[in-house]
């Protein structure tokens, strides 16, 4: 990653430099020499503009949201927490080049994890979380993971990611789900539908946004639309407070299946969610 293009220009208040920085920092550790993560690294690509013409299933108009608009940005407590901070991101003005970036890690890091609770080649669902401008559709495609939906909070994101898989072909964009949708407020319909649940760095943007509801809010709607017997939640995190976690994910709720916190740098977790009592 080109350490020159880390800007801080979207992130006003000391505090939010101070933890964005840290959070740049462990980021570019884990891009550049984990042993434990190897690093997803996505160039830019020049996507033809038959395919920009022809792009689908991004509208979110049929999906209901539990509580739609229930979220304002102006109760946000930190940049994090606004949609205009990650439109920016996503467009390229905001803290990294909009079409370099992979949120922690790469399929290669993920692979011997995920595969291990989800065989490939099933018609499992997954949904990815806040995929922002990661590439990590088109390895899990490839790989036998054909039921894949994700989303994202920036219509800016999810622009990015249509180009990503229209630039490795029809077959797979047209297979592939994206959404903008908001991690606190999830479509009614996906109540207890999602086989795996993977997200990359979703639970630390919202933890280092400031608000702790929102990250229980996020939690639970994750929990909300996984199988509720033997749903999978994997989480790529190197942020959030293992106390905290503990706290989201309860042993009367979810089986943890692996503890990430003594990886390096950043922790691969992957829990199972039980039936409610």
């Amino acid at each position: 990653h080109n350490r020159q293009s880390i800007k801080t220009k979207g992130i006003r208040s000391p505090h939010d430099r101070m933890i964005w920085k840290s959070l740049v920092l462990l980021s570019l550790i884990v891009v550049e020499g984990s042993e434990a993560f190897s690093a997803g690294r996505c160039g830019s690509l020049p996507t033809p503009a038959s395919h920009r013409a022809h792009k689908t299933k991004t509208s979110t108009s049929s999906l209901q949201t539990v509580s739609r608009d229930v979220y304002d940005d102006v109760d946000a407590k930190s940049a994090f927490g606004t949609r205009r901070y990650w439109d920016e991101l996503y467009t390229g003005m905001g803290d990294f080049p909009k079409d370099e970036y992979s949120w922690y890690c790469g399929w290669d890091a993920i692979k011997p994890y995920l595969s291990r609770v989800v065989p490939p080649n099933t018609r499992k669902r997954i949904l990815v979380p806040g995929i922002g401008n990661d590439p990590i559709l088109v390895p899990l495609w490839k790989a036998g993971y054909r039921n894949l939906v994700a989303f994202d909070y920036s219509e800016h994101a999810i622009e990015r990611q249509q180009d990503l898989l229209w630039f490795e072909g029809s077959a797979l964009a047209d297979s592939v789900e994206l959404h903008q949708l908001d991690a606190r407020s999830l479509p009614e319909q996906w109540t207890d539908s999602f086989d795996v649940v993977l997200e990359k760095g979703v639970l630390d943007a919202i933890y280092l946004s400031g608000d702790e509801d929102n990250l229980r809010s996020a939690v639970g709607e994750m929990r909300r639309v996984s199988k509720e017997t033997g749903g999978i939640l994997v989480s790529v995190s190197g942020v959030v407070p293992n106390t905290i976690r503990r706290e989201l994910f309860p042993a009367a709720e979810w089986t943890w299946i692996r503890d990430g916190a003594a990886d390096k740098e950043v922790g691969c977790f992957i829990f199972q969610s039980k039936p409610d009592n």
